[in-house]
């Protein structure tokens, strides 16, 4: 569910970057609605927010539990030994099949968060340059080169 949340505002992210840079003009001007552009922004920005609220508490949670997980299987297959691993191949298959399936949690439940805090920043970047630019000379190079 966290996944697919957080597709549908980078999705929604990714399509005001579209839109935004398409109204910036090859000398930095900027040509369209500035101020459509600002409350869209803030619109998917507060959704982001709202969607933290409720979404922080599973977040931890998985990474809790899948830090509790890796450290159990680690323990146990350490201290353990005779009785878990070196019984047979299928306890060793079954100890390190968990072992994987948690880092794998814990890496994709890191990854998401890092994802939309990566999306969030680049149009939050791009909003400031473009107000920037608006209120001086400014090269559309150097906000192509943020967007990309």
């Amino acid at each position: 569910m966290n996944y697919i949340l957080v597709s549908l505002l980078c999705d929604q992210f990714d399509k005001l970057n579209k839109e935004f840079s398409k109204c910036v003009g090859d000398r930095g001007e900027f040509h369209g609605n500035f101020e459509q552009f600002r409350r869209r922004h803030q619109t998917i920005s507060r959704s982001v927010k709202e969607a933290d609220r409720f979404l922080m508490i599973s977040n931890v949670a998985c990474f809790c539990c899948h830090i509790v997980g890796i450290i159990l299987v680690l323990f146990v297959s350490i201290f353990y030994q005779q009785d878990t691993v070196s019984d047979s191949a299928v306890g060793a298959f079954m100890y390190s099949f968990w072992l994987v399936t948690n880092v794998f949690g814990l890496l994709l439940a890191a990854g998401v968060a890092i994802f939309v805090n990566n999306k969030v920043t680049v149009t939050l970047d791009i909003t400031i340059m473009t107000t920037y630019s608006v209120f001086s000379d400014f090269d559309k190079s150097t906000l192509v080169k943020r967007i990309q």
